[in-house]
């Protein structure tokens, strides 16, 4: 049972609180998603000849894939019998929620100082060896897999540019 600081602004015994949120949480993702993909068909998402994707292409997909996420949340949040655990039972919960953002804020602002190709070469490392503990070999090769990933799905293939860092500007490096 749930005895966290929720439960003494409940009221209750804690049953459901869990469950509750998560509801109202996937309910607000989906609101969230509707309106994100109101937006990409205002804007056009299709392909425009010699152009590449339209304005709103690429809104239009993260729009469809969270709607689908969030209505697959929610649907399994109804089917949910009891809340289980919740995720900070303990310090060790706490500890890693903690090592996540922060590598996703490294990764944010290394994006504005590095550009992006940079910022996901930093992330990868980061995330795969110090979160992960992935041995050096695996590592390195999902980093060169998902920098080229990026750079061939967004520069190539949707033709859209993405910030570059200081050395591509001064010509020292592709990116």
């Amino acid at each position: 049972m749930y005895r966290g600081p929720l439960h003494r602004l409940s009221g209750d015994s804690g049953e459901g609180i869990l469950k509750k949120g998560e509801l109202i949480t996937a309910l607000g993702f989906i609101i969230a998603s509707i309106v994100t993909l109101g937006e990409a068909f205002r804007l056009g998402f299709g392909w425009v000849e010699e152009q590449g994707p339209a304005a709103g292409f690429t809104l239009f997909w993260l729009g469809l894939l969270m709607l689908l996420c969030s209505i697959m949340i929610f649907v399994a949040g109804l089917k949910k019998k009891n809340d289980g655990e919740p995720f900070f039972v303990s310090k060790e919960g706490l500890l890693e929620a903690v090592k996540i953002f922060f590598t996703a804020s490294v990764f944010t602002v290394g994006i504005v100082y590095t550009g992006v190709y940079w910022a996901i070469i930093g992330y990868c490392l980061l995330f795969t060896r110090w979160l992960g503990k992935h041995r050096w070999s695996t590592v390195i090769l999902f980093t060169v897999i998902m920098t080229a990933a990026v750079y061939f799905g967004m520069e190539k293939g949707l033709q859209l540019p993405l910030p570059k860092s200081f050395l591509y500007k001064k010509g020292l490096f592709p990116f």
